[in-house]
């Protein structure tokens, strides 16, 4: 007799050999421990999960002459026909080849004869999302009213391909991944039965690859038991499926950590000579962070479907890490798998990654800092960046009778010339200039949301910005734009970014305007708090040299 693969050798014969999908097939089985039989069933879920094999074990369990346990007997002549292939009652039919009109009307035609030895017809149809749209609307009537000894097993990978039609007329079930657990379980168990000794970390890797399908895992391990006698070590394993072991991952996080640029190039090479696919590296990378993250938030590995030596390997490494810089890593490696995808040199797209996560520094929180300089007695080496840090301490300390943060008044003008705020200057020959222009304040107001508009095509956070403003009095060729008090950060953005606003203006009312942004005197006591908040946020910016950018 020929060789027979181990995804054929042992597939599942009996309900209770199929693995993961415990919650179908008591369902099943209840029900036809109940003879409540459905006409039509819809299996659905990825590759290699049981879809298939459930719906042989279906069919044999309803036509079985000596069933155990409502499970077939595997015996029996009708169980050895379906489980061949040779029965004359259940016919199972490949979706992708039979998907047109004129097959489906051949079965239309076969399902009005009678079982021949059997208790039903049954018509598995496998990837029936494969159909065309003609196909299944000839299948719905006899779909929705079939003669009493047909029952129509539906399987799918892709049910959202499915018209709303024809899923309404059937049971379905939907099949969910295998845990790598089960998986290494499983695998564990046909080792044993073919003879060959292999290790639960190189039987993990398999299952990690596997994606929760039997079926890939069981081909794998087919693959790996060809290449060797009676044992597996973890190189022959890395070399033949092209698997990545988690050591790989903790030395170059480890490299990462050390910000070791060297070494992360050698490492890169390392990655591109020997074959691995990025891809997959990527994908291992991402989830040996997420590992790393669940240790160190958990501090425990508990949710981690891994050895125990691993396990205990990724407690030891999370001590060392942060939270913040896994985040930003894991952030890292996400965006190069999505550039991934378009990058022509993929032998640098990994040399730049693994730098870029080398290069970055260490996550600090500004609470922190702030913290530091307060709490530790450090101090700043520019005295006017100390006394702005020490003032914003102040303004979020709690008042200790009633535990609200004071909102502290507006403090008075003082002489300084250098903190003196004072108002944009306008040329008087700007100002006194007739242009003749006939533009009045009023043609101004009721194309104002046109200039915001056209301003946030390219720029949008400076037009919402001008949209805090309001257009107040024109004089000449000159507009002065009003801020409320609470409004001073926007005023200030509009008043270091007048040449944009005014270029828009001139483009849509076809007349050079000169823009002058003034703040609302009327209410000064109005949102005291947040005017306080504005001008720290200046204090801050002019303390550490630093600008806001609107994009």
């Amino acid at each position: 007799m020929s060789y027979q693969v181990i995804s054929r050798k042992y597939r599942p014969q009996r309900f209770d050999e199929i693995i993961g999908q415990s919650h179908i097939c008591s369902t099943l089985r209840n029900a036809i421990k109940t003879s409540r039989i459905s006409h039509a069933y819809l299996f659905t879920g990825s590759r290699g999960i049981g879809k298939t094999s459930t719906a042989r074990i279906l069919a044999k369990s309803l036509n079985c002459t000596n069933p155990h346990e409502y499970n077939p007997c595997n015996e029996c002549q009708n169980c050895k026909e379906i489980t061949t292939g040779r029965s004359l009652d259940v016919l199972e039919i490949d979706g992708a080849s039979n998907r047109g009109i004129d097959q489906i009307r051949d079965l239309r035609e076969n399902v009005k004869y009678p079982p021949a030895s059997s208790n039903y017809r049954i018509f598995i149809i496998d990837e029936v999302h494969m159909l065309t749209k003609e196909a299944f609307n000839a299948l719905l009537k006899t779909l929705e009213e079939p003669p009493p000894h047909v029952i129509f097993i539906f399987a799918t990978t892709e049910p959202l391909k499915i018209p709303a039609t024809i899923i309404s007329r059937c049971q379905r079930y939907d099949f969910h991944r295998i845990s790598v657990a089960q998986i290494v379980r499983q695998l564990s168990e046909i080792d044993q039965k073919e003879g060959v000794d292999i290790s639960d970390d190189i039987l993990m890797l398999i299952a990690k690859k596997a994606e929760g399908s039997m079926r890939d895992a069981e081909s794998l391990l087919d693959q790996l038991i060809a290449s060797s006698d009676k044992s597996v070590t973890m190189e022959d394993a890395r070399k033949i499926l092209s698997l990545i072991d988690y050591e790989f991952y903790i030395d170059i996080g480890n490299e990462i950590y050390q910000n070791n640029a060297k070494s992360l190039l050698l490492l890169a090479g390392k990655i591109i000579d020997e074959g691995i696919n990025v891809a997959e590296f990527l994908n291992g990378f991402s989830e040996h962070f997420r590992n790393l993250l669940i240790a160190n938030t958990t501090n425990s590995v508990d949710m981690l479907d891994l050895p125990d030596n691993i396990k205990n390997r990724y407690l030891e490494e999370a001590d060392k890490w942060i939270s913040g810089d896994i985040l930003r890593l894991i952030k890292i490696v996400t965006d190069a798998q999505v550039g991934l995808k378009t990058s022509l040199n993929q032998r640098m797209h990994i040399e730049f990654t693994l730098l870029r996560m080398g290069a970055m520094h260490n996550t600090v929180a500004v609470e922190d800092i702030l913290d530091s300089i307060k709490n530790k007695g450090y101090t700043l080496r520019n005295n006017k960046a100390e006394s702005v840090v020490k003032e914003t301490l102040d303004l979020f300390q709690p008042d200790k009778a009633t535990g609200m943060k004071p909102v502290k008044p507006e403090p008075k003008p003082v002489s300084d010339k250098k903190t003196e705020i004072r108002p944009i200057e306008e040329p008087a020959e700007a100002i006194n200039q007739d242009l003749d222009n006939n533009i009045t304040l009023g043609d101004i107001i009721a194309k104002w949301d046109t200039i915001i508009g056209k301003i946030s095509d390219d720029n949008p956070s400076l037009s919402s910005f001008l949209r805090e403003g309001k257009p107040h009095k024109l004089k000449g060729n000159v507009l002065e734009v009003i801020f409320e008090n609470d409004a001073v950060f926007h005023l200030n953005t509009i008043k270091s970014r007048s040449a944009v606003v005014e270029k828009i203006i001139e483009e849509v009312l076809d007349k050079p305007i000169k823009i002058k942004c003034i703040k609302d005197k009327t209410d000064p006591n109005k949102s005291q708090k947040t005017s306080k908040f504005d001008k720290m946020t200046k204090k801050v910016m002019d303390a550490f040299s630093g600008e806001i950018i609107p994009t």
